[in-house]
């Protein structure tokens, strides 16, 4: 997943090491010394979310508004703990997730940051009902990053997908009543990326599939496409 990271801090040596942190994540990277040249960014890229310090000079008052008015997901950062900030009241208000940038032993802290980056944007739900091959598909995604959500059963297909706020939909070998369950989802979300696993004896539904968003695909196509959506 190619997501477009905005990174703003004006510390370089840490713009340095976590941008590389990124970028080995499978992020595209828009850096950003300053508050000036952050918002040029969100203005001239349609980046997906975005890292900010809280001390970036010149404030980051105007930088988390114009994020959050083009509804990007933001992660914060600082050196001290969020309530010895200046921004308690408007990332508690909004619900931002906040980091601490060191340990306290003095230590760089980038898993964290980029575990919170993963769950804003990486959230996937699978559905399956087999429960064996449901399993080993948890572990390849689990391992590359993903935080995944899981349904077994038709039933439970649309209120899993409204708890987990999921950034994409895969569902694996479905029967006509599994996909009645998807159409439900498509009406409530117009965009959100779905992918329809089939195997080579299912035969064709495309002809049930009637959006872009919405793609059918042999297993082996599924690797390729979540680094497309």
């Amino acid at each position: 997943m190619g997501f477009r990271i905005l990174l703003a801090d004006n510390d370089a040596n840490y713009l340095s090491r976590l941008g590389r942190a990124l970028l080995d994540a499978n992020y595209l990277l828009y850096p950003a010394e300053s508050k000036e040249i952050a918002l040029k960014q969100i203005t001239e890229h349609n980046i997906d979310a975005a890292i900010i310090d809280v001390n970036l000079p010149g404030g980051v008052t105007e930088l988390l508004e114009a994020c959050l008015n083009k509804s990007k997901p933001i992660v914060t950062m600082g050196d001290q703990p969020l309530k010895a900030t200046n921004y308690l009241i408007e990332i508690m208000y909004y619900g931002i997730p906040y980091v601490k940038k060191f340990s306290n032993g003095g230590a760089i802290k980038l898993d964290n940051i980029i575990a919170r980056m993963n769950a804003l944007l990486k959230t996937l739900l699978i559905f399956s009902n087999n429960k064996e091959y449901q399993l080993g598909i948890l572990a390849g995604l689990k391992s590359r990053g993903y935080k995944v959500f899981v349904a077994q059963q038709a039933e439970d297909l649309v209120h899993t997908f409204l708890l987990s706020e999921a950034k994409a939909l895969l569902v694996y070998f479905p029967k006509d009543k599994d996909l009645q369950e998807v159409a439900k989802i498509r009406k409530m979300d117009s965009k959100v990326p779905i992918a329809i696993v089939i195997n080579n004896q299912q035969g064709d539904i495309d002809s049930q599939i009637s959006d872009e968003a919405t793609k059918v695909m042999p297993q082996d196509r599924l690797a390729d496409y979540l680094k497309e959506i």
